[in-house]
């Protein structure tokens, strides 16, 4: 079965050689991200992962409906905007869904609370309150009726009536009820949220026909096309009681959240080859952008995005992703909505390249909230504080999400405590901007604790940055919008070294390829200058455009890397 598709020795292989896997950087505490660079049927693929602890403390997995209702539409990176002074968010695009109307495919559940009812055939995610991951087709059936009256079925949930029936429309809709033009409704009032498996029970306050209904805050509507109506219309008239039991039959009663998606991708680490789900040929075969969410034998989750639909990522075929995702040791997976849906985006940026070229608006998605406290990353992890303008200073700041006592520390290379800040934070950032010329070079350290009030519980994350004065001071002769003539007055490249390093100084096309190498050796410290007469190493002169000075400078500090942009007019 293993032998078809990517051989899981090959990936197993690529997927620990340093040679295609980017380095491995921390989100919050506990939560990683990397890319990985593959071969994959010949051709080139770029997987993003997050790995993270399960649902449970600090950290909530959670479906998230699109401004909070079935017809809204946002990017994954603007759901995480929305939330940010509540949690800190990793995670992926959900369900596929209908472009034009935002109406996702599949079942919506948060806290319990039903807002899509499950697509029969289809896959969908559920989620323990163990934390665990459950993928099954989850069934769906849903009643209504009037006082002591007989119980009528509703086939839908807050999406067109299909052909006629009964639906209901919550408060999570979003919009106005579907028009058609035989349409029989009820309007509800005081309907309480539609969790599952209890008794809903409304007033009737209205009876309305041809669709077009706004669902009332705190109400529902039902609407009955075909021979529906005639019981709606009979047994429900203004003033009386109507209940509602929503179910999932095989939902597990130790879950309260579940998100439609599919197909099942690995079930008991192995992968699993796509039955019939209802997927066409092009969404299943096709190479294309994916996205996974799978969970590991010891309860950690990944989040998965291939890139796909560009020379630089070709994409996946579900097959090749169900196998990928077992390589990672996933022992459960499924897939969500891809192509230009494919989006993994944490505390509000996009971390691969999707491939409508910006983050698609979609219907919902698959968050991972956390709470404790947050140190970002400060820009470059380099702090370079010589007086040229460049990397001289940076802020580093940690946030609290929840009133917390707080123990936020600066340290030196050597250890020793260069700021201090220790209180109760109610929620936000505490930031203190650094970068004189008296700091010790070497490794810094930027530690926060936080132990929430209510709760007491504890959280820290730590960053470190670089303190390296050894280049600076990049200087060209031209500005910086033209250079002309270069036969006759060559372009002036001058820096200055603080101590002795391994020194490259380059000229760099807009594409990045070498152009002259103005030097390359190891250079002592002070003052160094070099003249290019716009001619490559061949001693050809080059063409118009714009070009790059690149300078680095390499020691037992680390690397070093200034670099400035020259148009060239007209070369030598």
């Amino acid at each position: 079965m293993l032998k078809r598709g990517l051989l899981p020795a090959v990936i197993a292989a690529l997927l620990v050689s340093p040679s295609v896997a980017g380095a491995e950087t921390t989100l919050v505490s506990g939560v990683t991200y990397q890319r990985l660079y593959l071969i994959v049927g010949g051709r080139p693929v770029v997987l993003h992962v997050v790995r993270a602890p399960p649902d449970g403390g600090l950290y909530q997995l959670e479906p998230v409906l699109s401004n909070g209702d079935v017809l809204g539409r946002q990017t994954v990176p603007a759901m995480q905007r929305a939330t940010a002074r509540r949690a800190t968010s990793v995670g992926v695009n959900g369900d596929f869904f209908a472009p034009a109307t935002g109406r996702s495919v599949g079942v919506f559940v948060r806290g319990g609370v039903l807002s899509r009812r499950s697509t029969a055939g289809r896959s969908a995610l559920a989620i323990g309150f163990d934390g665990r991951l459950i993928v099954d087709r989850f069934r769906y059936s849903a009643r209504w009726w009037a006082g002591a009256g007989a119980a009528h079925d509703l086939e839908q949930l807050n999406r067109p009536i299909e052909p006629p029936g009964a639906g209901l429309f919550t408060r999570n809709y979003g919009g106005r009820t579907p028009r058609a033009r035989h349409a029989v409704e009820i309007v509800l009032a005081g309907f309480p949220p539609a969790v599952l498996n209890g008794e809903l029970t409304g007033t009737v306050t209205a009876l309305r026909r041809g669709g077009g209904t706004r669902v009332p805050p705190g109400g529902a509507v039902i609407q009955a096309r075909g021979p529906a109506r005639a019981a709606l219309r009979a047994e429900a008239p203004v003033g009386a009681q109507v209940s509602v039991r929503l179910r999932l039959p095989n939902l597990p009663d130790d879950s309260a959240d579940a998100l439609g998606g599919g197909p099942l991708l690995v079930r008991d680490g192995a992968p699993v080859r796509p039955v019939d789900e209802f997927f066409t040929s092009t969404q299943i075969l096709a190479r294309q952008p994916r996205t996974a969410v799978g969970q590991r034998s010891d309860g950690s989750l990944l989040f998965v995005v291939a890139d796909g639909r560009s020379r630089a990522s070709y994409g996946l075929t579900n097959w090749q992703l169900a196998t990928a995702m077992a390589n990672l040791g996933a022992v459960t997976a499924m897939g969500f909505d891809g192509g230009g849906s494919s989006t993994l985006a944490f505390a509000g940026r996009a971390l691969n390249r999707p491939s409508d070229g910006a983050p698609r608006r979609v219907a919902n998605a698959l968050m991972l909230r956390y709470l404790g406290i947050y140190a970002p990353e400060a820009g470059s992890s380099l702090l370079s504080p010589n007086g040229d303008g460049v990397g001289d200073r940076k802020v580093v700041a940690a946030r609290v999400v929840r009133r917390s006592s707080v123990d936020l520390r600066l340290l030196r290379p050597d250890g020793t405590v260069a700021w201090r800040h220790t209180g109760t934070v109610g929620r936000g950032w505490v930031r203190h901007r650094i970068g004189n010329r008296r700091m010790p070079e070497g490794t810094w350290r930027w530690s926060v604790k936080a132990s929430e009030v209510r709760s007491g519980t504890p959280s820290r994350m730590s960053r470190r940055f670089r303190v390296n004065r050894t280049l600076g001071f990049l200087r060209l002769s031209r500005e910086r919008a033209r250079v002309t003539r270069l036969r006759h007055a060559p372009l002036r490249v001058s820096l200055v070294l603080a101590h002795r390093a391994d020194l490259s100084v380059q000229a760099l096309s807009s594409s990045g390829n070498v152009r002259r190498v103005l030097f390359r050796g190891t250079a002592r410290r002070g003052r160094h200058v070099w003249r290019w007469n716009g001619r490559d190493e061949k001693g050809k002169p080059v063409g118009r455009g714009t070009y790059t000075i690149r300078a680095t400078a390499t020691n037992g500090l680390g690397t070093v890397v200034l670099a400035d942009a020259v148009r060239l007019v007209r070369a030598g």
